[in-house]
């Protein structure tokens, strides 16, 4: 019974840590944003990241989505950088395309400043998820790890040794090895 004990209080504890005792959660994640260059209608690629707004993206827009358009010898006609969600990013909305003279590439990524070039050709015009891949499956993780130790604790009521002798050695195990 001791084992099962030490067990339960390591697992009441745990449970208590992620619901804000200091260890991170699936909600925490979403604190962690990306930041991108933001411009909107800028000629030039330079002056768009030398005057960009710089603030994390918003709860939701995990991607830096980036615009370019260029003209018939390849110069810079507009830029446009913003912060978006997966509903605008998507690896079937990223590429080049050619309409009359011009050429207009898009591009999306979810890391720090991923942004700072603009997309030029199909090679560059890239959709990159990596980090927000990586986040899923972290929250997933916390979901998974969640419900277990909920279900854990509900299997367990009425496990729990009464009277006050056993207590001492339980936290002092507890102690040692949690």
């Amino acid at each position: 019974m001791l084992p099962l004990g030490m067990l339960l209080s390591c697992v009441f504890v745990g449970n208590g840590a992620l619901e804000g005792g200091g260890v991170a959660s699936a909600q925490d994640l979403d604190q962690y944003a990306v930041t991108c260059y933001i411009c909107v209608n800028v000629s030039d690629n330079v002056v768009c990241n030398q005057f960009a707004i710089d603030r994390p993206c918003q709860p939701g827009e995990t991607f830096c989505h980036t615009l370019h358009i260029m003209d018939a010898r390849g110069g810079s006609v507009l830029v446009n950088k913003k912060c978006t969600g997966d509903h605008e990013c998507q690896r079937n909305r990223v590429g080049c395309v050619k309409i009359d003279a011009q050429t207009m590439c898009i591009s999306c990524c979810d890391r720090n400043y991923c942004n700072a070039h603009v997309p030029v050709n199909s090679s560059t015009a890239v959709f990159d998820d990596q980090i927000s891949r990586m986040r899923m499956n972290a929250k997933n993780l916390f979901r998974e790890r969640g419900k277990a130790l909920t279900t854990t604790v509900r299997q367990s009521r009425g496990a729990w040794p009464s009277g006050r002798g056993l207590w001492l050695p339980v936290a002092t195990l507890w102690w040692a090895f949690c």
